[in-house]
């Protein structure tokens, strides 16, 4: 059985958290709903994050501490290089987002037609896409600036 919009739509607010842009909230919820329409289930998996989290995250696959604090962790991948207060995640200007299995009980990493499918709608919607970033990619991010840097 396929996964409801409800579900979907349910599952991206909690991920997003409470420090979500009113705008960048509405236009991510349009995201998903788009793409359900046209038969590609994707969900939101981060929103909003904070400073610790933030140095949680570039901590990882390198040695780092932020306001006295160690976040090294060696053992896993950098997925990062925004320090706490560089990422638009700190703000409530980005998202990032997966792919779902119809069932709603995968998510699905795999950058494929569906994906960039996806990326398109959100670019449509105003946001810019990580993976068309020219240095490091990163093909789950969407932000929306307004313009701000």
């Amino acid at each position: 059985m396929k996964v409801a919009l409800r579900t979907l739509l349910e599952r991206s607010v909690k991920k997003m958290g409470n420090g979500m842009n009113p705008v960048v909230k509405a236009s991510a919820l349009e995201m998903v709903e788009r793409a359900y329409n046209e038969g590609i289930t994707v969900q939101i998996s981060a929103g909003y994050r904070s400073l610790e989290e933030q140095a949680n995250l570039f901590g990882q696959g390198r040695v780092y501490s932020y306001k006295g604090k160690n976040y090294s962790n060696l053992a896993k991948p950098i997925v990062t290089n925004a320090k706490p207060g560089q990422s638009y995640h700190n703000y409530g200007l980005a998202i990032d987002f997966f792919i779902v299995s119809d069932d709603g009980r995968r998510a699905i990493w795999t950058v494929n037609s569906k994906w960039q499918r996806v990326a398109a709608i959100g670019k449509g919607l105003g946001f810019k896409w990580g993976g068309d970033w020219s240095s490091f990619k990163d093909y789950p991010h969407l932000k929306m600036t307004g313009g701000l840097s």
